[in-house]
């Protein structure tokens, strides 16, 4: 009989988050934990103590591919305001210039450092979409060149690991920042206002939820939701070469439900089913890592590491300037560039840790960080996806 059934393989990948929440803790958030968890978890499957498919044995990866990420998504949707969205365009620019400097570092110093192919097909990686990746491996596959296409892979699977560290630290700067200006007081300040409006439109509805309001109501209107957005994102893929997909309409969707008052608010965290729905989307980083072995980690991993800290350098560099022109907080910035590296749900996870991990925060200013810095990591990841696709689709061109 196998010791790696259901529960020792779900109680094992708990205890990895377990050692990366205490690490985190213990450094006031600027250790990620997420990147800890990983890290444990390669040292284990490289040295043969866990399987690779150690997610799939627990189930996890099956919530993951059926309804998880479709539920998150729209969840973080959720918590976007309209009125707050107008003013995210700031958050659209800062990645369009990061991945600028993504472009401009790999075109120079990448290519003296690394040789041309490697380091202009980089940049979709680097931008941020797996798409993008595609595009740069199907270039080297045509031009029969196998080890690049292995490279941009390893590019994209080693990224986040620079990233994650990286965003905790603007980040963690960030929330320090905004509690010393007084920003964040100012934004809990205002948050009873909303709340009042929230309760005076619940009172309203209250007959009718009397009958049907529950758990299952929840999960009815976000698999409505979710439904929705699939089947209009996908027809519309096709269409739009895929810039436009079910994964973007969730996003889209979740806002204009939540917008009409047919959707809740965070309506995981009112069904009361955010604990399992996260750290199920949360093991999706490590399957991520399954698939490559030890010996191509190690034959491409000193190349992926130097396009990967060049690009850092150019991102946060392109990044923080543009935040005085743009007159934000350059630690922000800097942490809303880093979505092209971390992708999702590295984004939105980064954020949620660096507020858990700063332990001497309130509840009330936990909530307001999360307000303020959530949606705009998870924002940036949409626009760095669309626009890795974009500079990937010039990049191949100048590869050979």
């Amino acid at each position: 009989m196998s010791f790696w059934v259901v529960s020792t393989a779900m109680a094992v990948i708990a205890l990895f988050f377990v050692i990366g929440n205490a690490v985190s803790v213990k450094t006031k958030g600027y250790i990620n934990s997420v990147l800890v968890a990983v890290i444990v978890f390669l040292i284990f499957m490289y040295t043969g103590v866990v399987p690779a498919d150690i997610t799939t044995t627990a189930g996890l990866a099956a919530m993951v591919s059926s309804f998880v990420i479709p539920f998150c998504i729209v969840d973080v949707a959720s918590t976007l305001k309209l009125k707050e969205l107008k003013s995210e365009w700031k958050t659209a620019l800062i990645i369009v210039v990061a991945t600028l400097g993504i472009a401009v570092i790999c075109a120079t110093v990448g290519i003296a450092a690394i040789g041309r192919a490697r380091a202009i097909g980089a940049i979709g990686p680097l931008g941020g979409a797996l798409l993008a990746t595609t595009i740069s491996q199907q270039m080297a596959a045509a031009m029969n060149a196998p080890d690049v296409a292995v490279f941009v892979m390893i590019v994209l699977v080693l990224q986040m690991l620079i990233g994650l560290p990286i965003a905790s630290v603007c980040l963690k700067q960030y929330i320090k920042a905004i509690r010393a200006n007084g920003e964040l007081a100012a934004h809990l300040s205002s948050t009873p206002a909303v709340a009042a409006a929230t309760s005076s439109s619940g009172k309203k509805q209250s007959a009718f939820l009397r009958y049907v309001e529950s758990d299952y109501w929840v999960f009815f209107k976000l698999s409505v939701v979710a439904a929705i957005a699939y089947f209009v994102g996908t027809w519309l893929a096709p269409v739009t070469k895929n810039i436009v997909n079910a994964t973007l309409c969730y996003l889209i969707f979740g806002v204009a439900a939540a917008e009409l008052g047919f959707l809740d608010r965070s309506p995981l965290a009112k069904a009361r089913s955010q604990g399992i729905i996260y750290f199920a989307l949360f093991s999706l980083l490590l399957s991520t890592f399954a698939s490559v072995t030890l010996e191509v980690m190690l034959s491409q991993i000193l190349p992926a590491v130097a396009i990967i800290l060049m690009a850092a350098v150019g991102m946060l560099l392109f990044s923080a300037l543009l935040s005085k022109v743009l007159k934000m907080n350059p630690w922000l910035a800097m942490g809303i560039s880093m979505c092209c590296y971390i992708g999702y749900p590295g984004s939105q996870i980064v954020a949620e840790e660096v507020i858990r991990g700063t332990t001497d925060l309130t509840a009330e200013e936990s909530k307001a960080c999360s307000e303020m810095i959530i949606p705009r990591m998870v924002l940036g990841y949409f626009v760095a996806a669309i626009t890795s696709i974009l500079a990937a689709s010039v990049a191949v061109g100048f590869m050979f």
